[in-house]
């Protein structure tokens, strides 16, 4: 277990040298929100420079205003163009927690869910999902919840009252750091995301190994693996090759709208 900080524009002085000192190891920067360029977060350039320096290993998450999966595509095309370039040893986080994606109920805000972390997956990233205990337990699939890992928030408690897999858990939203001035989140990593991160060449750790040629394709109604593979691959019988290329198994459930990649060749 490691133990770490996310911060955002708004611990807008941050001294990484005594943050790390105090004992913390990786710090998880917003990068942005929303589906336009101008909403990148004006300290992550300097947040991501500074942990860094210190040594930290650093993570980063995007805030989701998306009400539906276009709006969630766009979202994660402007974050990969917000984080191009960089490593991260921690994972890429997609934050859902708004009232105006409640609204929309288990479905739709799922499938915003898929469509965002398939996209940023498909580029090459450890995706995670970011939200507060009952907005996963009732808005993100249980499949979505299985097959990204999840960062979950449940502050002043023991152990948060979650009872499904999670990653890292955010025990506090008024921490204290040296370092930082004002209240931090805390959280803690039950994962070695930096040795599982740079093993599968992910996240701008990619070692010179070039990556296999493949299009996005969109799910439809009706689909499965196999006849994905017929119609885009002229075979059924290489739905294989979908299975190996997006890190799933035969038995996973797919969704309409839900982003796969597709070999080339």
């Amino acid at each position: 277990m490691t133990k770490g900080i996310d911060i955002s524009y708004v611990q807008n002085k941050v001294d990484f040298e005594k943050v790390k000192k105090d004992g913390f190891d990786f710090v998880i920067i917003r990068a942005g929100y929303g589906k336009y360029l101008r909403q990148k977060d004006n300290m992550f350039e300097s947040h991501y420079a500074g942990a860094k320096a210190a040594g930290l290993k650093v993570g980063c998450y995007w805030y989701s205003y998306a009400t539906d999966v276009n709006d969630a595509k766009l979202e994660a095309e402007i974050f990969l163009e917000v984080i191009k370039g960089k490593q991260f040893e921690y994972p890429l986080c997609f934050d859902i927690e708004e009232e105006r994606q409640r609204v929309l109920g288990r479905t739709a805000v799922s499938n915003i869910a898929s469509v965002f972390c398939h996209t940023v997956e498909n580029a090459g990233y450890y995706v995670a999902i970011y939200s507060y205990v009952s907005f996963l337990r009732d808005f993100i699939s249980e499949n979505l919840r299985k097959r990204f890992d999840i960062w979950v928030a449940h502050t002043g408690v023991v152990k948060p009252n979650y009872s499904d897999p999670f990653g890292m858990w955010q025990f506090s939203h008024t921490g204290s750091v040296a370092g930082i001035k004002g209240n931090v989140c805390l959280e803690y990593a039950y994962k070695n995301y930096p040795e599982i991160i740079k093993s599968h060449n992910l996240n701008g750790f990619n070692g010179g190994v070039t990556k296999q040629q493949y299009r996005e394709y969109i799910v439809k109604r009706g689909d499965s693996f196999w006849r994905i593979a017929e119609n885009e691959l002229g075979k059924g019988s290489r739905y294989t090759e979908i299975l190996e290329l997006n890190n799933m198994i035969s038995s996973e459930i797919i969704y309409p709208n839900q982003v796969l990649k597709i070999p080339t060749n």
